[in-house]
């Protein structure tokens, strides 16, 4: 008794693990690009309160509550950002120290 070939139509939904799922997600966005995006804002938010604070140190016309919610807002990104980059460091850390 011969068994007959697996026809990978056949199978349907399974052949989903077999494929490998692509980077892109359903808005055709990367990861890679959604973490550039994220780095960008960033770097704008810390400009921005740089900025503010110049200019304020400066003696110009700015609003102090202005100023301190850029520096704040920049603050808490730059603090994210940190904690994000340590806890892909620790997974990178535990995925290396598996058994092969």
């Amino acid at each position: 008794m011969s068994v007959p070939p697996i026809n990978p139509a056949e199978v349907g939904a399974s052949t989903a693990i077999i494929q490998p799922r692509s980077t892109q997600s359903a808005d055709g966005a990367s990861f890679t690009n959604m973490i550039e995006q994220a780095l960008g804002e960033l770097n704008q938010s810390l400009n921005l309160a740089d900025d503010l604070a110049m200019r304020l140190a400066a003696g110009e016309e700015v609003d102090l509550h202005e100023v301190m919610i850029a520096l704040e807002m920049a603050g808490i990104g730059l603090q994210t950002a940190i904690q994000i980059r340590n806890r892909v460091i620790e997974a990178y850390k535990e995925i290396m120290a598996m058994p092969v």
